[in-house]
């Protein structure tokens, strides 16, 4: 499996050297990311050593300093990763900071968005691992309690992808949408953090917003984690980067907790994700949360 790991990262180093789109904070995160599972090798070393010290960091949007910190962190670069995710979350708290949808449109200005929580979560996690941090614990608990107090919808059984700047629900549209990409990887970051803390609580709140969505999001015909819900429907799209997701929260869930409906979903899932066309990226991200080891097993009582 290392191989095969060693062979996709590769591939996803290819694609992302071959964009002509020029250098940016999000692609150079991206490439950062995807070197980091090669760092055996000389050469790929060299180049993220290369990535890191010429990498775009002024008046690059959030989810671009975002994925950039997360790629610095993957390759080790932790205090230059620490900076850059606390200062986007500062951003993020401006009350007219405008973040962007799943299709890259702007959002209402000073909306709160979960993909943006996501990520700040799980570079805090990351970086957490290697040494405690107090402005970085803050963070992290702050991520966590605004996606359980404010983006999660009882009456849905999901999360929405945003929410007013003041943490009220919006009316309309963005009252009820959930992105299923959005949520499935805010609710992976939370299950590493839970992991991390060592908290069986948090792991089994994750666990059940997991368990909730991928149910709802399943289609019962024809297969597959749908896309988007709004005004109460399901969309019909079940793009590959969505299993991807699944897939990869499934696996996370299932190695922290381990029983068998993880096992029966992460098996459906996955075999439906297989015929599903994806990026190497993609594909890398999935593969990286299949195999990776938790530091410990968390004894859950539902």
């Amino acid at each position: 499996m290392k191989k095969q790991i060693a062979e996709v990262a590769a591939k996803s180093v290819e694609v992302l050297l071959a964009d002509n789109a020029g250098t940016s904070a999000l692609r150079d995160g991206q490439l950062l990311w995807s070197l980091s599972h090669l760092w055996d090798q000389p050469r790929y070393r060299r180049q993220a050593e290369q990535v890191a010290e010429g990498s775009e960091r002024a008046e690059a949007a959030v989810r671009g300093s975002l994925a950039l910190a997360e790629g610095l962190a993957a390759c080790g670069y932790w205090e230059r990763a620490r900076t850059l995710v606390l200062q986007s979350l500062a951003r993020c708290d401006a009350a007219d900071y405008v973040g962007e949808s799943p299709e890259g449109q702007p959002m209402p200005k000073g909306a709160r968005c979960l993909d943006d929580w996501a990520q700040v979560l799980s570079v805090c996690t990351r970086l957490l691992h290697v040494r405690a941090d107090r402005e970085l614990q803050i963070a992290a608990a702050r991520a966590v309690a605004a996606i359980l107090n404010y983006h999660y919808h009882p009456d849905l059984g999901g999360l929405l992808f945003a929410v007013r700047g003041d943490f009220f629900h919006f009316d309309e549209y963005w009252g009820t949408c959930v992105y299923s990409e959005a949520a499935l990887a805010v609710l992976t970051a939370m299950l590493d953090e839970a992991g991390r803390r060592g908290e069986t609580h948090l792991c089994a709140l994750a666990g059940r917003y997991l368990r909730q969505h991928v149910e709802a999001a399943w289609d019962p015909i024809e297969g597959g984690i749908r896309r988007e819900y709004s005004a109460d429907v399901w969309s019909a799209e079940k793009p590959g980067a969505v299993q991807a997701a699944a897939v990869g929260a499934l696996a996370t869930l299932h190695r922290y907790q381990g029983g068998d409906w993880e096992a029966e979903w992460l098996e459906r899932v996955r075999d439906y994700q297989r015929d599903c066309p994806t990026d190497p990226l993609t594909e890398l991200r999935r593969l990286v949360r299949c195999t990776r080891e938790p530091d410990k097993k968390l004894d859950i009582v539902n």
